[in-house]
């Protein structure tokens, strides 16, 4: 095994840095092995431990994926191999990819056979040579990629991974890879490390230096750009295009660049290289809608938005088709697509819905303006009443008229459900001062639940003492919703009023507030006080009873004696020097707890919970009678 390791690294080092991902399909990991084995490349398993993600958030995917022309070419940079080889089975063969720094080849092959020809070809495998047989079965090969039962080899690798250092891997892989997992990090790398400790200005003159790099710098300093806002963004993307022009990231982005200078024809056709190079993305055919709208181009915009929603449903691409359907006069048609858009809607998407409806001069934009505004919660009526005010005789208007007889007959209604010391608790009425009142209500809207502010406000002796407003947001079509009100707190013992209110509704109860309480303010902290064998001192309904403080006195004082003969060391059998019981021993002020030295123990936790947040009272006490 020795002598088979040391071959295997004189070969790594003769015949350069060239690297064999494991290729995507059922036999992937012996395909490559193969190849692998005939190009003289390191074991592709090694690669599945050791590719390391992009830097910046959605890794490959964000580019395309990784077995794609970009994945590939990113992956030669990642790693700084001379060339990388990746493959993926399809129905039709298995796809090569070979990256190299000037560029990335792509082929489809009948059979892998044929994809050796083509290496042989392009001068990386030996003329005349046959593709070799996989060294080790399929199963074997996944289970040494994800780490299991791993050979020395394998060992290296998951020792660099942990930073042990790179072992038997030196000379085999590429420097640049292997500094990578040392912790020497590529430009790239340590832009988004900056980014992500807030050191803008480094990471933006990081950028500019990267301006002229490979594709995998010059897509980090284009990222940072996007992610700063610096409008250096839009040229740095047409930049990356033109010298990437198969990452779809690109194109991408300079159809939002394109987007935000209102040129629809640019828009559209960086989507359509986009979407030459990942035809089935849904995001590129939404986008594309929109482009061919804005060109006036509304049979494509709806053929594309189609294409979106068919791929993969979603709220925009419906809302756009929608709105194609209502400038066409498509009632019937924009009404069911709205409708899909609304249900898909969580709350995000129906801002802009409603602004590219306001933009236009249409009938039916008027009308699904106020249809919209119905089902989203805001105001709605005005805008029905001006569609039959300015269409009276429309085909629409029927609807219309029925919508504003709905609003007009629907209203709205709250209920508190109950008072909590912790949102999701039980009720804790009734409540002591200092603590926070959490009102847990129901609202219900009717035909829809409006868009509104949630208000809590405390009275005494009919002067407001505190008011808190908590803005709500909902889904379109909600109709009821379970909300907690933002909380209240009464300063001093007293009668109080507490108002409940959201729009027009409201809720008004009475309370009567007592003094302070040990136990409560300890169960609103979350904190559970438990003796020395982790059983708790109190349930939460004796916590927050009347006689919650007294129990919790009474039964810590009874945990304290019971642990009194086990603090029989040196430490807690000697005088204290100091602090609140001062020439005592900790084994005395455990025989006999004094209620008062209990009370400043507990106001102690209070201000700094971490007292007891992860120990038993036993200790948590004593540790506090010896703090220095």
């Amino acid at each position: 095994m020795k002598r088979l390791l040391v071959s295997l690294l004189l070969l790594g080092l003769a015949l350069g840095q060239g690297l064999v991902l494991p290729f995507e399909g059922p036999k992937g990991y012996g395909l490559a092995q193969a190849f692998a084995q005939g190009l003289k490349a390191p074991p592709p398993t090694l690669l599945a431990l050791l590719l390391p993600d992009l830097p910046w958030r959605g890794s490959y995917e964000l580019a395309g994926g990784l077995y794609t022309k970009a994945g590939a070419r990113l992956a030669q940079a990642a790693t700084g191999a001379d060339w990388v080889l990746l493959g993926r089975e399809e129905a039709g063969g298995l796809r090569l990819f070979l990256a190299r720094e000037a560029g990335v080849k792509e082929a489809l092959f009948p059979t892998p056979e044929l994809g050796w020809l083509w290496l042989q070809g392009e001068g990386l495998a030996p003329r005349f040579s046959p593709l070799p047989t996989p060294s080790l079965p399929e199963e074997r090969l996944r289970a040494l990629a994800q780490g299991e039962d791993p050979d020395p080899l394998h060992r290296s690798a998951l020792d660099l991974k942990e930073s042990r250092g790179s072992g038997l891997l030196e000379g085999l892989l590429p420097q640049k890879l292997l500094l990578l997992w040392q912790g020497r990090l590529p430009r790239a790398y340590e832009a988004f490390r900056l980014l992500a400790e807030g050191r803008r200005e480094e990471a933006l003159a990081l950028a500019e230096a990267m301006g002229e790099g490979d594709v995998l710098e010059r897509t980090a300093a284009h990222l940072v750009y996007r992610a700063l806002e610096d409008e250096r963004w839009k040229v740095s993307a047409r930049r990356l295009s033109e010298a990437f022009p198969e990452l779809p990231l690109a194109w991408e982005e300079v159809s939002f660049a394109a987007f935000q200078e209102g040129k629809g024809e640019e828009a559209k056709e960086a989507l359509l290289k986009a979407l030459a190079l990942r035809p089935d993305y849904w995001l590129y055919w939404t986008n594309l809608g929109w482009a061919y709208y804005l060109t006036g181009d509304l049979p494509r915009a709806i053929w594309a938005s189609e294409r979106a929603v068919a791929l993969s449903p979603n709220a925009t691409a419906y809302y756009n088709l929608g709105l194609f359907k209502a400038i066409y006069g498509d009632f019937l048609g924009a009404k069911a697509t709205y409708d899909r858009a609304l249900r898909l809607d969580q709350g995000e998407d129906y801002p802009e819905a409603l602004k590219d409806l306001e933009e236009r001069e249409e009938p039916l934009a008027l009308f699904f303006r106020a249809y919209l505004a119905e089902r989203t919660g805001l105001e709605a009526e005005p805008l029905y009443q001006a569609f039959l005010e300015a269409y009276p005789k429309h085909p629409a208007a029927f609807a219309a008229q029925r919508a504003l007889a709905a609003l007009k007959a629907g209203g709205l209604s709250l209920e508190v459900e109950r008072l909590t010391l912790v949102p999701g608790g039980p009720d804790a009425r009734p409540f002591r001062a200092g603590e926070a009142i959490f009102p847990e209500v129901r609202l219900e809207g009717r035909p829809y639940l409006r868009q509104a502010s949630l208000f809590t406000a405390l009275y005494r002796d009919g002067e407001k003492v505190a008011e808190e407003e908590k803005p709500l947001g909902f889904p379109p079509l909600t109709v009821a919703l379970l909300e907690v009100a933002p909380p209240v707190v009464p300063e001093a013992p007293g009668r109080y009023r507490l108002e409940v209110r959201y729009a027009e509704a409201r809720a008004v109860l009475d309370l009567e507030v007592g003094a302070p309480s040990l136990a409560r303010r300890l169960f609103a902290l979350g904190l559970e006080v438990r003796d020395l064998s982790g059983r708790p001192l109190l349930t939460p309904k004796e916590a927050l009873g009347e006689d919650g403080e007294r129990l919790l006195l009474e039964r810590t004082r009874e945990a304290l004696m019971k642990a009194a003969p086990l603090a029989t060391t040196e430490r807690l059998t000697q005088p204290l020097e100091k602090g609140p019981v001062a020439g005592k021993t900790v084994q005395e002020v455990l025989r006999d707890p004094d209620p008062g030295i209990l009370q400043a123990f507990y106001q102690a936790v209070l201000e700094n919970p971490e007292k007891l947040a992860e120990t038993d009272v036993v200790n948590a006490f004593v540790n506090w009678l010896l703090e220095p």
